[in-house]
């Protein structure tokens, strides 16, 4: 795989989780720093008109609108020509991660979310949890790139990071805290990835998606 000389850290995906929002004001404010050597960082709103009214989407969920049959639904909900004009913009741009940061109400702690199995992902895995022990590794890759509905997909190479527990339109420290820290062994990650420096990497547990279970 190539170098990745570009990172696109993605917030208010979800306009109600607050986490991503307020670390890009610390990116902005240069209060945390997301560049490294081998790549640029630049940090965008995802959703600005559901930030603005402090709600998780205006007409339908933003992050499951990227999907090939997705893309056909029609663009009279907001969410669907957000979608639209992403897909376009991230499909000219190439070599670039892109990381979109989300908040849970489920007390799940930090946990990086892989949708594939590539070296470059399971390496990634390996990486950020011999650093962060705590951490939650899960590999969501029961369909293909295609066919996932995720914002991250919408490029050629995405991850998510999924930080709580926190409720909605609420901001906690410690949770702000373990995004930054995910955030920056991702980075660190991508950066040794870029210079070939590796170090030997240990297996690890991580969590498979299985089913969906209806109640």
């Amino acid at each position: 795989m190539a170098q990745l000389n570009q990172v696109l850290l993605v917030a208010g995906t979800h306009g109600n989780e607050l986490s991503g929002i307020y670390l890009q004001k610390f990116i902005n404010e240069r209060l945390f720093d997301a560049n490294r050597t081998t790549f640029s960082s630049s940090s965008v709103i995802a959703n600005p008109e559901a930030v603005k009214r402090n709600v998780r989407y205006v007409d339908t969920d933003l992050n499951r609108c990227f999907s090939d049959r997705a893309q056909t639904m029609p663009l009279d909900l907001h969410e669907h020509g957000v979608a639209q004009q992403w897909i376009e913009n991230l499909d000219t741009t190439a070599n670039q991660l892109v990381i979109d940061l989300h908040n849970t109400t489920s007390n799940m702690g930090a946990t990086l979310i892989l949708l594939s199995q590539d070296p470059f992902y399971t390496h990634m895995g390996a990486y950020v949890k011999q650093r962060m022990p705590e951490a939650n590794i899960l590999f969501e890759d029961r369909k293909t790139w295609q066919e996932q509905p995720y914002l991250c997909t919408a490029g050629k190479y995405g991850i998510m990071i999924e930080v709580g527990a926190q409720a909605h339109g609420a901001l906690k420290s410690d949770v702000l805290e373990n995004m930054k820290k995910m955030l920056s062994f991702v980075l660190d990650y991508l950066e040794k990835y870029n210079l070939g420096q590796l170090d030997s990497l240990s297996n690890y547990d991580a969590y498979f998606y299985t089913e969906e279970v209806t109640i």
